[in-house]
């Protein structure tokens, strides 16, 4: 679904959030496939617009929600998305803090903020071993894009939170479902730049914002 080309001009965009069984809690088996795609958060076709994505298609099941929050994300193309924004409902957002080695849980309708970090960025050489059981490797001579993200997530009393954060989003436009993921490691496809490596930059919660139904 291309982002780039959505009419930003909406008067509402509104959160579809996609909850997994009766219990609402996504299993790790479905989270990981959400966040093993290759740049779930944005995937930009080749020779694309610069703001155009796709989304990898959830593997949660969709209902309407409450929770969902007005807020705007700063993707680092430079695009911005303004609309209503949710997570996985009744999950917190779970921050890894490496200094105190511990995660620490916060309330999704806490957050004011969410700032990425970029730790590294990086062409990684493509390989593969030469036979089966080798350990010596060959390379293509291709590159892909990887990078290593940490996130500083500020609450609305002012707590700073800092660290590795595995997590999706979601927004619903008028055209259905979106799915963002903030990832604390991501890749790209093999001849791909870092530029079209395309992650969340920076989410921006309006104060008191929530919805419970979908635009039409």
């Amino acid at each position: 679904m291309p982002v780039g080309k959505y009419p930003l001009a909406f008067a509402a965009l509104t959160i579809w959030l996609l909850a997994a069984g009766p219990a609402t809690q996504p299993s790790q088996s479905d989270l990981d496939f959400l966040l093993s795609q290759p740049n779930a958060a944005a995937t930009q076709p080749a020779g694309g617009d610069a703001g155009a994505t796709t989304r990898p298609a959830s593997p949660f099941d969709s209902q309407a929600t409450d929770g969902a929050r007005e807020g705007t994300m700063l993707m680092s193309n430079g695009e911005k998305i303004h609309g209503l924004i949710a997570h996985t409902q009744r999950k917190p957002v779970r921050i890894w803090v490496a200094e105190e080695g511990e995660y620490k849980d916060v309330a999704f309708a806490s957050i004011r903020s969410i700032q990425a970090k970029v730790v590294w960025e990086r062409d990684e050489k493509e390989w593969h071993f030469k036979e089966s059981g080798s350990d010596v490797k060959e390379y293509s001579g291709k590159t892909y894009p990887a990078r290593a993200t940490e996130y500083v997530v500020t609450l609305d009393d002012g707590t700073a939170i800092a660290g590795g954060v595995v997590e999706p989003l979601y927004l619903l436009t008028s055209d259905g479902p979106v799915t963002f993921a903030l990832h604390k490691r991501d890749k790209g496809e093999v001849g791909q730049t870092l530029d079209q490596l395309v992650y969340v930059k920076q989410v921006d919660f309006a104060e008191g914002s929530a919805a419970t139904q979908p635009a039409k």
